[in-house]
């Protein structure tokens, strides 16, 4: 089941009033994650799903290692051209992540190995879950999810801002078959289109219309 969308942006802020404009859904804060440089800002979407907003943290240093999702290129230059996009998502595991990763792995679809993760919430109280912390690039360009286990954390969904819908929902890629196989041994599900390059696509809807993320 779909965990949650990652919205990659350079100016967290930016993207939540770009959204917040075409939506009429403004994004609150989720959460930042001491040590890596990070924070976002979450919309639900219905279903136990969220669309995570997350980019560079003006509060915190630098981190020792690389941001999230490729974002260090926002700092060097090489994703000035993209500016705030999908990058990747996620998909709820549960209990069986470590096997479902074990999987990927036997297939030859590295996904990363199972870690502990967390964030201070907005409250001040924090955060835990596990999942598979992506080795970037993603596998076939993000169209193979990386897992979660929430266990008996309570969900973002259920406590970020909603009135959202979405109402769309594809990857696509030039090798479908490669993306279908990674997903049937994963035992995920994404609707597919064929594709010049590997994108990931969502239309968010509000009250006051709709955006297309990709």
């Amino acid at each position: 089941m779909l965990d949650h969308i990652v919205l990659a942006t350079p100016d967290v802020q930016a993207s939540v009033e770009e959204i917040a404009e075409a939506t009429g859904i403004r994004a609150q804060l989720g959460g930042h994650f001491p040590g890596r440089g990070v924070y976002n800002h979450l919309i639900a979407l219905g279903n136990e799903a969220y669309l995570e907003i997350i980019g560079p943290d003006p509060a915190q240093p630098n981190p020792d290692g690389p941001l999230p999702f490729g974002m260090d290129g926002f700092r060097d230059g090489s994703l000035t051209d993209r500016g705030a996009h999908v990058p990747h998502w996620c998909w709820k595991a549960g209990a069986e992540i470590e096997q479902r990763a074990a999987a990927a792995r036997d297939a030859g679809y590295n996904i990363g190995e199972v870690q502990p993760l967390g964030r201070v919430l907005a409250d001040g109280t924090r955060l835990d879950w596990h999942l598979t912390r992506t080795i970037w690039p993603p596998v076939l360009g993000g169209l193979v999810p990386f897992l979660i286990n929430w266990g008996d954390a309570r969900h973002p969904s259920s406590t970020a801002v909603g009135g959202a819908t979405l109402t769309s929902w594809h990857g696509e890629h030039p090798d479908l078959d490669a993306v279908t196989r990674a997903h049937q041994i994963m035992g995920v599900e994404l609707p597919l289109l064929r594709g010049p390059q590997p994108a990931l696509v969502a239309i968010i809807e509000g009250p006051n219309g709709s955006i297309t993320l990709s």
